[in-house]
C-alpha cells in the first residue's frame, strides 16, 4: 500500500489507505503507531486526506499513548530475574537447564522454565506461552462455571462455548447468536476477580446485547463492585 502523510501543528502523520467495500471512512491507530484508513474506491483522496486531518488530534493522542506503553513495558528476554504476572501477582522467572523433560512449573513463588538450551529465546517463549495457555483454559473454565451459577439465579442459560485468543483492543467478546464467548488470553495475568468480571460481563450480553442502563443495572445486581474490577483492567 502506498504511504501518504499530513502535517498537523508540527506533527507529521503518515498513513496508508485500504480500499474496501465499506460505507463510511474508517480510521484506526495500531499499537505499532501505524495509521490505516479504510474507504471505498469511490471516495476521492482529498476527502480521505481531509478526514485524517480532522482526526489528527485524536491520532496524535493515541500514537503518544502507544509509544508510552512500549517504553513502560519493554520486551521480555526470558532470562532469570525477569518478572511475569500470573493471576494478579508478580513472579520472578528462573531459567534452569533440563536434564530430561522441558516444562514450566510454578514453585515457591517463582516461575521456573526447564529447558535443554537456556539460550534458546524462541523455545523459552514457547514453553512459557504454552504454560500460560494451559492455565488459562483451566482458570477461565472454572470462572465460567461460577459465573453461570450466579447468572442462572436470574435467567436460565446453557453453558456457552469458550474460546481463548489474543485480542488487542478488548478483554472479551460475546457471540450470543453462536452461543460462544471469547476471552483475551492476557487475562490470565490479572486477579481472579477481574477474570470473573469479564466472564460475567460477556454472559450478561446473552440477555442484554447493548451497553444500556438495563445491562449495567443487571451487572450491579449480581456484582456490585464490577466498576472496581473494571478499573483494575483499565489501568493496564
Amino acid at each position: 500500500m502506498k504511504k501518504y502523510s499530513i502535517e498537523h501543528e508540527g506533527h507529521i502523520i503518515p498513513f496508508v489507505i485500504q480500499r474496501k467495500n465499506v460505507k463510511n471512512i474508517n480510521l484506526r491507530v495500531s499499537q505499532d503507531a501505524s495509521v490505516v484508513v479504510s474507504a471505498h474506491d469511490r471516495v476521492p483522496f482529498e476527502l480521505i486526506k481531509s478526514f485524517v486531518y480532522q482526526k489528527a488530534p485524536w491520532i496524535i493522542k493515541n500514537i503518544k499513548r502507544f509509544e508510552q506503553k512500549r517504553r513502560q513495558a519493554p520486551d521480555k528476554e526470558y532470562v532469570s530475574g525477569e518478572v511475569f504476572a500470573y493471576l494478579g501477582r508478580p513472579y520472578r522467572l528462573i531459567v534452569e537447564r533440563a536434564s530430561d523433560k522441558e516444562e514450566v512449573a510454578l514453585q515457591e513463588g517463582k516461575i521456573y522454565i526447564f529447558t535443554r538450551d537456556i539460550e534458546d529465546f524462541t523455545k523459552k517463549a514457547q514453553l512459557l506461552g504454552s504454560w500460560y495457555k494451559a492455565q488459562a483454559e483451566t482458570v477461565f473454565q472454572d470462572s465460567l462455571g461460577r459465573m453461570l451459577v450466579l447468572l442462572n439465579r436470574f435467567f436460565e442459560l446453557e453453558r456457552p462455548k469458550l474460546t481463548i485468543r489474543t485480542m488487542k483492543t478488548r478483554w472479551g467478546s460475546c457471540s450470543w447468536n453462536k452461543q460462544k464467548i471469547t476471552l483475551n488470553n492476557k487475562l490470565i495475568e490479572f486477579p481472579l476477580e477481574c477474570i470473573d468480571y469479564v466472564v460475567l460481563h460477556e454472559l450478561a450480553h446473552f440477555k442484554y446485547q447493548r451497553h444500556d442502563d438495563a445491562f449495567y443495572d443487571f451487572m450491579s445486581g449480581i456484582m456490585p463492585d464490577w466498576k472496581k474490577r473494571r478499573k483494575i483492567l483499565r489501568r493496564h
